[in-house]
């Protein structure tokens, strides 16, 4: 009987100490992972300020002087550009409708002399005829 009392004793024991024991191992694992956040959270809180600080460089050089006398030397030169472009193309257009002018009036020129030679010799070759009938 006293061995079951003491085998009793040691299992109640053992049982009452489990609990404990699993819990121990996730109390050092919560530890552990709220030492890995808060690492975690410092190496952000660094990059946030690193990323920060370039954001505000990126930010000032943008507004700088030397990046606004470049941006205004690129638009004078895009619009100077433009309007070259734009007189190449009327020039171009001018060219075309001057050669268009030119071959309707080579044309016409061909049109009058032929209708002109024609009748020049339409007219030669009835007189021959009428030489031959007499």
């Amino acid at each position: 009987m006293f061995r079951s009392l003491i085998c009793s004793a040691v299992l109640s024991s053992i049982l009452l100490t489990l609990p404990a024991l699993a819990q121990e191992p996730a109390d050092n694992t919560a530890q552990a992972d709220d030492s890995f956040q808060a690492q975690d959270i410092g190496t952000l809180q660094a990059e946030l300020a690193r990323v920060e600080a370039e954001r505000q460089r990126l930010a000032d050089q943008l507004d700088g002087g030397a990046q606004g006398e470049r941006v205004e030397q690129l638009q004078t030169e895009n619009q100077q550009l433009r309007n070259d472009n734009q007189a190449a193309r009327l020039d171009a257009q001018a060219r075309l409708i001057k050669q268009q002018q030119r071959w309707f009036l080579i044309g016409g020129l061909s049109v009058a002399a032929s209708t002109l030679m024609g009748f020049v010799l339409a007219r030669m070759g009835r007189q021959k005829r009428r030489e031959w009938l007499n």
